[in-house]
């Protein structure tokens, strides 16, 4: 059952009177509860105008709690709303500023009430001055005790003012009901790919049009599984009577299994994600949550893009302009082995297009910054000796994921964007950070494999040369003696003075060996006329292993474990005495990507993973 409660509020025995409240909630409603809209039960929702606290109370506990309860349950309010003593409060007709707690309805009781009726999805809307002072409540439903072990994490909460705006109203009613409005009928384009609309996509959208006029909508939801539509598609398909019902089912109960099972892994990763983030356990949880559906292609799309809308919002709180980057990459990435599949494919490439905007606006927020100031690159939260580590590590990630872009871009006028862009960044960083470009750690390659590459492909030669020769001349002043790309960041500082006293007997086990970070370098030489120059040294690095690994397909790129391909060692005065040998050795390229798509999410995987290179941009 589907249930909507809405609320508009003119009239106030304490307060200002309002002119539109009662007119939005009747209109959100009258469009919500008809069947080829919303669908929601006519008979239980309820729609109450400028009602005292005690009938709110009353009517919400019927509309809650009521057999049968609700599956589905919105709650829309328009009219006055404040902050007070770390809490939302919205104003109903006997409201009082004195008392707001016995007076108003409290956003987190409305969070309790929620927790208790335990629907699969929940929706809260407000169109109220100060409304995004909701984000002050999401504290507490974030505490395990109010959270409880309820069944579904579905909730999402669409304000729209932040908490220090008020709400803007035109002669036709409030700006954000409006724009709610418009998104629901179709006016608005939100997307055409499915036959619901899901809330935060309707609030990204409205985030996006509000913020031109100057107000600032706030946005969160975890929707994770239970139904999924908010309302009807009306820009999806032909048919504009489409049965909502029908839509709603193409979200199966059986994979509410696996996301309960993972019930606590995905809520650690999704408050990871706006903070304390570790990419490897998101992708863990990912390909795990995904596993089930594996056989069932649409199913898997499906899921994957409703992990992205959640997922993809929480990362906008991310200091880090690169974090919505790495999250839709890795959901991309995940449909890579079943991207064989048409309906697949259209998700990831969806997915890979999201990946490709996210990308281009963290590259061109980090110009803005670095342009400003040319420590921009640095760590602002005081830890300086973690920098000598970190820093070196960040340059090349950067370098890789800016590289990366131009392949990711389906757009022309994008990709050179995207070129342009990676023209600046790395010619910034060489300016700014070029004595922090030294060989660390084998999680370099990939971003140096992929930065190099473009730099010859766009004709970046001076560039290129300089960044490969920084990199190569750092390897051989430790003698390639690099750290191992799953080395325990509290073990850095233990590598950083092995290697400044060049002492590395306590510390052989988290040395790379073979590795690949020459491999990319030996590479590259002959795309910048380096190999003379590298030649010359090495002889200093005298029985170094390094290796490359070439997969049987690039359709398992994704996977954690990657089966067949081939495995090539070389060792340096046994092998290999000169660049040229290295080169002479290189076999002829067994497989390449069956289709852009796919060597534009295997070039994702290498920078997700750090133990893949994409050996096909230098053997194209």
């Amino acid at each position: 059952m589907r249930v909507l409660f809405a609320i508009g509020c003119d009239s106030y025995d304490h307060a200002n009177l309002l002119q539109g409240a009662e007119r939005d909630a009747r209109r959100v409603y009258d469009l919500l509860i008809q069947p080829d809209v919303g669908g929601y039960d006519s008979f239980r929702s309820r729609l109450l105008l400028s009602p005292a606290y005690s009938d709110v109370r009353e009517a919400l506990r019927e509309a809650l709690f009521n057999e049968p309860q609700p599956e589905t349950f919105t709650f829309f309010f328009a009219g006055h709303g404040s902050v007070s003593a770390g809490a939302f409060y919205m104003w109903l007709r006997d409201s009082n500023a004195k008392g707001l707690s016995m007076s108003a309805l409290s956003l987190a009781d409305m969070f309790r009430s929620i927790n208790e009726a335990a629907p699969l999805q929940s929706n809260i809307i407000i169109d109220a001055c100060e409304s995004g002072g909701l984000i002050e409540d999401l504290g507490a439903l974030l505490k395990p005790g109010l959270l409880g072990n309820v069944g579904s994490p579905g909730l999402t909460l669409l304000a729209t003012a932040a908490q220090n705006e008020g709400a803007g109203e035109s002669p036709a009613g409030g700006v954000g009901t409006l724009a709610l409005l418009e998104c629901i009928e179709g006016q608005d384009f939100v997307q055409d790919h499915k036959g619901t609309l899901d809330l935060v996509e309707i609030g990204m959208r409205i985030s996006q049009r509000l913020r031109e006029s100057g107000q600032s909508p706030v946005v969160w939801g975890l929707n994770l599984f239970g139904p999924s539509g908010f309302c009807r598609n009306p820009r999806y398909g032909t048919d504009p009577a489409m049965q909502l019902r029908q839509a709603l089912q193409a979200w199966p109960s059986g994979s509410n299994n696996v996301i309960r099972q993972n019930y606590d892994a995905l809520w650690a990763a999704y408050s990871a994600a706006g903070s304390v983030w570790d990419p490897g356990k998101f992708s863990a949880v990912v390909r795990e949550v995904l596993a089930p559906s594996s056989t069932e292609p649409e199913v898997l799309a499906t899921v994957a893009e409703r992990l992205a809308l959640t997922f993809s919002q929480r990362a906008l709180q991310a200091r880090d302009p690169f974090r919505n980057v790495e999250i839709l990459a890795t959901l991309a990435v995940a449909l890579l082995s079943s991207a064989n599949h048409h309906c697949v494919a259209e998700a990831a490439q969806r997915l890979l297009d999201r990946t490709c905007t996210a990308l281009l606006d963290a590259t061109s927020a980090l110009l803005e910054h670095l342009e400003a100031d040319k420590y921009a690159l640095l760590s602002d939260r005081g830890a300086v000796l973690s920098e000598f580590h970190e820093l070196p590590l960040r340059l090349t990630r950067v370098l890789g994921w800016a590289a990366a872009s131009p392949f990711f871009c389906s757009d022309e006028e994008q990709r050179n964007r995207a070129e342009a862009l990676f023209t600046r960044v790395a010619g910034l960083i060489l300016k700014y950070y070029a004595g922090s470009l030294i060989a660390l750690n084998e999680v370099q390659a990939s971003g140096l494999c992929i930065a190099l590459s473009t730099c010859a492909k766009l004709g970046l030669r001076e560039e290129g040369e300089l960044l490969a020769g920084l990199l190569f001349n750092s390897l051989i002043q430790c003698e390639a003696r690099i750290a191992r790309d799953d080395l325990p960041r509290d073990r850095a500082l233990e590598y950083l003075l092995a290697r400044r006293s060049n002492d590395f007997s306590d510390f052989g086990d988290a040395v790379a060996r073979p590795i690949e970070l020459l491999t990319v370098l030996l590479k590259a030489a002959g795309l910048f006329e380096l190999e003379a120059i590298f030649d010359e040294s090495l002889w200093k690095i005298d029985g170094v292993a390094f290796s490359a690994y070439r997969p049987a397909s690039y359709m398992d790129y994704g996977s954690s474990m990657m089966e067949g391909g081939e495995n090539l060692v070389w060792t340096i005065g046994f092998d290999v005495f000169r660049t040229s040998d290295f080169v002479a050795s290189w076999p002829p390229a067994r497989t390449m990507p069956q289709s852009s798509l796919v060597a534009s999410l295997a070039l994702a995987a290498s920078l997700l993973y750090p133990d893949r290179q994409a050996w096909f941009l230098f053997e194209s």
